[in-house]
């Protein structure tokens, strides 16, 4: 790689970290997105779900999270001990439902 295009990619990786970055909200799908471009995305959970138009939703919090006996109340939208993607929750049981062990 030639030294312009190092400085390039030097560049553009400090925009997305000071700008991008804060700028997305935590254990969002976009926040998420960031975090694999940068290559940190590492430390986040790999469950995957499939959505009714065929999409895979990936898991936006901590790997490690996952406990089936803490069920989300739906009231208030917080996942408990379950998978969570923007407004999607989900369990590693249903048919559409790729666990993190799998992965």
């Amino acid at each position: 790689m030639r030294q312009r295009e190092r400085a390039d990619l030097v560049w553009l990786e400090r925009f997305v970290r000071e700008n991008v970055l804060p700028r997305t909200r935590p254990r969002t799908t976009a926040r998420r997105r960031v975090l694999e471009a940068l290559g940190e995305a590492g430390g986040l959970c790999t469950a995957r779900t499939v959505n009714g138009d065929g999409d895979y939703i990936v898991c936006t919090l901590d790997a490690g999270h996952y406990d089936w006996d803490d069920k989300p109340t739906f009231k208030d939208g917080k996942p408990g001990g379950w998978h969570q993607a923007d407004a999607s929750i989900w369990n590693d049981l249903g048919a559409a439902c790729i666990p993190h062990t799998a992965i």
